[in-house]
């Protein structure tokens, strides 16, 4: 599990936003605060586009493993969670057993096998030795590449689209 933060209190843009606007502090938390949390949510959606889009898998996948831990007028850091364990082979799509391995959708896996388990779960497993037993669950790996996008799209775009967002919410809270 990673969290990847945003924290905006050394951002010069910041500041100048401010001085432009004549706001009170909680106007100005305020403003932070929702600006942080539209930040993190966008940030959350990049990533899960990025991520699906490399590793050629369902969003859905990808969106259950990130999380996005909102700021507040005491804490003014948003953070996204992204736990970027492998994806099961059964999650990928329809399981079907081939003369080399299994296939998950469009992917396959050489040495693989689909079987169903007491517990009643079917999934693809395959050896870990060459003796039958024990079996592992095959996981599509999802680290680094999701890893790096998250992280490329934090450092690049993420503090463009929060001063963006931040001026916009300074001029909602001061016009009312």
């Amino acid at each position: 599990m990673r969290a990847f933060n945003l924290d905006v209190t050394d951002n010069n843009e910041v500041d100048n936003i401010i001085a432009a606007f004549e706001a009170t502090k909680i106007q100005v938390e305020t403003a932070l605060m929702r600006a942080l949390n539209k930040t993190a949510l966008w940030l959350k959606s990049q990533s899960v586009k990025e991520i699906s889009k490399e590793k050629a898998l369902k969003q859905k996948l990808i969106r259950e493993r990130l999380h996005v831990l909102k700021s507040n007028r005491k804490q003014l850091v948003a953070r996204v969670i992204a736990s970027l364990h492998g994806v099961k082979a059964h999650q990928i799509g329809n399981m079907r057993q081939t003369r080399t391995g299994a296939k998950a959708g469009k992917r396959h896996f050489k040495g693989a096998f689909v079987a169903t388990m007491p517990t009643g779960h079917t999934g693809i497993y395959k050896h870990k030795g060459r003796k039958k037993l024990p079996i592992r669950e095959v996981v599509f790996p999802l680290e680094p590449v999701a890893s790096n996008v998250i992280k490329s799209i934090t450092d690049d775009k993420a503090a463009q689209r929060f001063t963006k967002l931040f001026t916009h919410e300074m001029q909602f809270i001061t016009s009312r």
